[in-house]
């Protein structure tokens, strides 16, 4: 279950957006599982856009996918996202839920840029 971190309705226009379905890209979970994500406050399904934001389908509450925090099976905590293994996590996810190549390219250099701002 993802945690948001800010709203910005920006982002819903003018965006593509997929089920965000993936293993735990949180740091230290090792967790394969694949899960279709969901808000931790009000529990609506999540949606990642080409510009590498999660939004919850429920409330629209949204923010940078590498801000959130997650929590699995494996661990009951929200822990921050894993940088390091987020580019994999994502480009798997896109080719599963899009058959868009430049959907995918959009969010992979969306999230890379957001990397090299930290």
């Amino acid at each position: 279950m993802g945690q948001e971190v800010q709203s910005n309705k920006k982002i819903l226009n003018n965006s593509e957006k997929i089920d965000f379905i993936s293993e735990c890209p949180a740091i230290n979970c090792n967790n394969l599982k694949k899960y279709e994500w969901s808000h931790g406050k009000c529990g609506g399904k999540e949606w990642l856009n080409d510009e590498g934001y999660l939004i919850c389908k429920a409330c629209y509450q949204n923010g940078p996918l590498i801000s959130w925090k997650f929590r699995c099976g494996e661990h009951s905590d929200f822990r921050e996202t894993n940088k390091e293994k987020i580019c994999e996590i994502l480009s798997i996810a896109a080719s599963i839920e899009s058959g868009n190549r430049k959907f995918k390219a959009r969010l992979l250099k969306a999230v890379a840029n957001m990397l090299d701002d930290e």
